[in-house]
């Protein structure tokens, strides 16, 4: 179940590792080809792992049929490698979708790949009084709110027995807006909100505001 926010005069409905703006879905950080990254750095990663991340995402396109979908920030994990034929045949399928890629730190590709893969790529994008980026922004004019991805945020949740759990997160300050990690197996910075910010946990079956 998804959870409904106003983010700079923006209606904004969050879901498990992505969001919609309005006919817009907006992620970030898939790194793609991480699980063949870590194979091959000898760890044990199943197999079935691989596909996961391309599995999710057929899925939500398939259920949001989004007019454009925005990822802000690497796409792939590193070079060039099989997952971009495997995502240019996933892009193929949504041939009425825009799809764009606000470039991060890991999207070291040529820009003729990521055109292969029906990406159009930039630095940065506006929505309203939003400003899309990978990294966050130092400064950020007043009145807008910078969208980004690159951190990973994660917010460490204590039961009454005072067991914990480390979930992905939404996390809200009054400039930023840092989105989760789309990837599986990104690993997550656990994040120590202010008394201004907002945290949206992704728990198993929901989107729910837990600080």
């Amino acid at each position: 179940m998804g959870h409904n926010i106003q983010i700079a005069n923006q209606s904004l409905r969050l879901e498990n590792r992505y969001l919609m703006l309005g006919n817009t879905l907006i992620l970030a950080d898939l790194h793609l080809g991480k699980t063949t990254h870590f194979r091959k750095a000898g760890y044990a990663i199943p197999s079935a792992a691989r596909g996961a991340d391309q599995s999710e995402l057929i899925r939500i396109l398939q259920l949001e049929n989004p007019e454009q979908v925005i990822v802000l920030g690497d796409l792939f994990h590193s070079a060039s490698n099989s997952e971009c034929e495997e995502l240019a045949m996933i892009t193929s399928q949504f041939p009425s979708v825009q799809f764009e890629l606000v470039m991060g730190n890991h999207d070291i590709l040529a820009p003729e790949i990521y055109r292969s893969m029906d990406f159009e790529t930039s630095e940065a994008q506006s929505i309203g009084n939003l400003i899309l980026t990978h990294e966050p922004l130092e400064n950020v004019p007043v009145g807008k709110t910078n969208m980004h991805g690159h951190i990973h945020p994660g917010i460490r949740l204590v039961g009454r027995g005072r067991q914990s759990l480390l979930v992905p997160c939404f996390y809200l300050t009054p400039s930023h807006f840092c989105l989760p990690a789309f990837g599986a197996l990104t690993g997550l910075m656990r994040q120590k909100p202010k008394k201004a910010d907002k945290i949206y946990g992704i728990l198993e079956d929901e989107v729910a505001q837990v600080f």
